[in-house]
C-alpha cells in the first residue's frame, strides 16, 4: 500500500548537503545567544607584554631626585669673582631624568630581542609578542639620541665659553661633549641591533 506522507528528509540521515552549506554560513551562537569564538582562538596564548617598565621608571625617578639635589647645590654655591656656578652636574642629572626611562627601555628591548634571536636560531618555537614592542625601541632610541645631542651641545657651549673667556659654568665642556656623543652613538647602534634581532627572530617580516 502506498504511503500518503509527503516526501522529506529522513531525520536519521541528517540535513541535505545544500542546507548544511547554508547553515554553515551563519555564525555559531553560544548558550547566551552570543557569537561563539573559534576554539583555536580561545586557546591561543596571549602575546607577550615585554619587559616590565618598573626598572625604567625607577631610573627616571633617581634622575629626578638627583636633579633636585643638583639644583639645590647650584643655588647654595657661591662662585668666585669672575666665575659662574658649576652646571655640569646639573646637566647630567637632568639628562638622566629626561632620558633615563627611554635609555633603560632600549636596553631592555635589546636584551629581549637578542634572547629571542638566539632561541630562534636554536630552533625553539617562540610565542608572539605584542606588535607595539616591535617599534618601541626605535621611538625610545630617537629620544635618547636627542638627549645625548643636547648634552653634547651643552659641552660645546662649555668649550666655547672656555675659549672665549666668559665663564658659563659648563667649562671645560669636553666631558659633556664626549658623554653626549657617546650616548647618542650607543643609542643609534642599539636601535640598529635591536631591529636586526627582531628580524632574525622572525618577529618582523
Amino acid at each position: 500500500m502506498n504511503s500518503d506522507h509527503a516526501a522529506g528528509p529522513d531525520p536519521e540521515q541528517g540535513l541535505s548537503p545544500d542546507l548544511d552549506e547554508e547553515l554553515a554560513r551563519f555564525p555559531r551562537l553560544d548558550a547566551h545567544g552570543m557569537v561563539a569564538a573559534d576554539l583555536a582562538e580561545e586557546q591561543a596564548p596571549a602575546p607577550l607584554d615585554g619587559p616590565s617598565p618598573m626598572l625604567p621608571g625607577l631610573v627616571a625617578a633617581v634622575g629626578v631626585v638627583l636633579t633636585v639635589l643638583a639644583v639645590a647645590e647650584a643655588v647654595r654655591s657661591v662662585p668666585a669673582a669672575g666665575q659662574a656656578r658649576p652646571m655640569t652636574a646639573l646637566v647630567l642629572t637632568a639628562a638622566l631624568a629626561l632620558g633615563g626611562y627611554s635609555l633603560t627601555r632600549v636596553l631592555q628591548l635589546l636584551a629581549m630581542a637578542e634572547s629571542r634571536r638566539r632561541r630562534r636560531s636554536a630552533g625553539a618555537e617562540l610565542p608572539l609578542v605584542r606588535w607595539q614592542l616591535i617599534d618601541a625601541h626605535s621611538l625610545h632610541a630617537v629620544w635618547v639620541i636627542g638627549v645625548g645631542a643636547s648634552i653634547a651641545l651643552m659641552g660645546l657651549l662649555g668649550v666655547w665659553s672656555l675659549l672665549d673667556g666668559r665663564p658659563s659654568g659648563l667649562e671645560p665642556g669636553w666631558p659633556l661633549l664626549l658623554i653626549g656623543g657617546a650616548v647618542a652613538l650607543l643609542a643609534h647602534l642599539a636601535r640598529q641591533r635591536t631591529a636586526q634581532s627582531w628580524q632574525e627572530a622572525g618577529d618582523v617580516n
